[in-house]
């Protein structure tokens, strides 16, 4: 289901506003307050978001680790028992080590205690541990007096930027991978640059580059997401979004 599908409750003009009269008998009919209008868009522009992230990682599963295991279970319906080739047997082992690593960056990006601990640069510098099969040099500019961020935007900011140098180091063949993050007033600007292959992003496909999760993040950071790339010249992402109040 679509976030534009979410459309928040219409206030029955029918029931008085404010707080529910007492029940003088004590029949226990007791209704609930009714939310006033700010705390009922505040609580479905929640759940919009929480949808947005539901999809988000249903498109990092879809995109990434089931394409993963599909291929290694490919190997092995084609894996000849009688005239074994361990070839085929060392890229399958390969992929589903590809795939652990893989299942092991969701579990922390869904649970990034070090995040909420001791801030986004930890965070990032813990999950450039994660072993990977690139090469790439990732370096870290991180702002040291970024605004406080609600827990949402710091988690959703965290996971961009762990996904985006993911998809870098899946796709650009980049040697260095540079990672900035500053504050603007009450603004954030992130930039992901790497100096690989590049590709055209008017007819590149967003499944192949890893950029369709990236963007729906983006929306939920209700952030403009910038795509600056061409073949052979790299690419660079810049987001850049509002601190919104906690």
């Amino acid at each position: 289901m679509g976030s534009n599908s979410l459309k928040p409750p219409i206030p029955c003009s029918q029931e008085p506003c404010g707080p529910a009269p007492e029940d003088p008998q004590g029949s226990g009919d007791r209704r609930l307050t009714p939310l006033s209008h700010q705390a009922q868009a505040d609580l479905w522009r929640y759940i919009e978001h929480l949808e947005k992230w539901r999809q988000s990682v249903g498109y990092e599963i879809h995109d990434g680790l089931t394409q993963q295991i599909t291929a290694a279970l490919l190997f092995l319906e084609s894996f000849n028992w009688e005239k074994p080739d361990r070839t085929a047997l060392e890229r399958c082992r390969a992929i589903l080590e590809e795939a652990l690593a893989e299942s092991r960056r969701l579990i922390q990006g869904l649970n990034p205690k070090r995040l909420d601990e001791e801030g986004l640069a930890a965070a990032l510098e813990e999950f450039l541990l994660v072993p990977s099969p690139s090469n790439a040099q990732v370096r870290l500019d991180i702002d040291n007096q970024l605004p406080p961020l609600p827990t949402w935007q710091r988690t959703t900011l965290f996971r961009f930027l762990q996904e985006a140098i993911n998809n870098a180091r899946k796709h650009s063949e980049a040697t260095q991978i540079e990672v900035s993050v500053h504050a603007a007033e009450r603004s954030i600007v992130a930039t992901i640059h790497d100096n690989g292959i590049g590709f055209d992003p008017q007819s590149a496909s967003l499944v192949s580059h890893g950029l369709r999760s990236l963007q729906h993040k983006a929306e939920l950071l209700e952030a403009k997401l910038d795509i600056d790339s061409a073949p052979q010249q790299g690419t660079k992402l810049t987001l850049h979004f509002q601190v919104a109040v906690s």
